[in-house]
């Protein structure tokens, strides 16, 4: 007879996390569901009820598992003496936010879904603006240094720099999680290109550009 694998707590929600990002993936959120997930995990609906309630259960735990994910990999990102210039990361920092692969375009999808959600949904709303107040803090300490380092174009203002690539931020993800797959992302690298250039026109490894 057959003993039943012991699955933990912690690796039960893991599964459930990559199982939601595999079902957004193929179908977006409308195929996400208890029962769904469930199903694509090889759980039983009832041991992924014992975790989530809801379906917004699910959805507030995928999203920070999404971002998770994607703050791993920004903090793999480096700027400073000897490293990248501010330019040259803040430019990795946001294709990597591009649906180049099927992990990247669950995260978008789920963002999407989460970011309209809050527009109704106070509990939803008190996530975002958490997330939201964590990447101004990051963003201001690194748009402080690169003011520093004088890498900003003149005269720029650091909070309305943050405010900036937050809206671009969420405009590459939104923007993202509509787009047909297969569809070509050169227009949106060539516009992180621009944005790059408006903020810190130094170009990569080179001198600072004439004022």
């Amino acid at each position: 007879m057959a003993v039943p694998r012991y699955v933990d707590r912690e690796e039960r929600r893991r599964r459930v996390a990559a199982a939601l990002h595999r079902i957004a993936a193929r179908e977006g959120l409308e195929g996400v569901s208890i029962r769904t997930v469930a199903a694509e995990a090889e759980l039983s609906a009832g041991a992924v009820q014992r975790d989530f309630g809801t379906k917004e259960d699910l959805l507030r735990f995928a999203l920070r598992e999404a971002l998770a994910a994607v703050s791993a990999r920004i903090s793999r990102v480096r700027i400073g003496p000897g490293k990248l210039t501010f330019a040259e990361g803040l430019r990795q920092v946001l294709l990597d936010l591009l649906p180049t692969d099927g992990d990247r375009l669950a995260e978008a999808r789920v963002w999407s879904a989460f970011y309209a959600r809050a527009s109704v949904d106070s509990d939803f709303a008190e996530v975002l603006a958490e997330l939201d107040a964590q990447a101004r803090t990051a963003l201001r300490a690194a748009l402080g240094y690169a003011a520093e380092q004088g890498e900003l174009a003149p005269g720029q203002d650091v909070d309305s720099l943050v405010e900036l690539l937050l809206v671009l931020v969420d405009g590459i993800w939104l923007s993202a999680a509509r787009r047909p797959p297969g569809t070509s992302l050169d227009p949106q690298r060539r516009a992180i290109d621009a944005a790059v250039r408006a903020v810190a026109p130094r170009p990569p490894g080179g001198p600072a550009t004439p004022g």
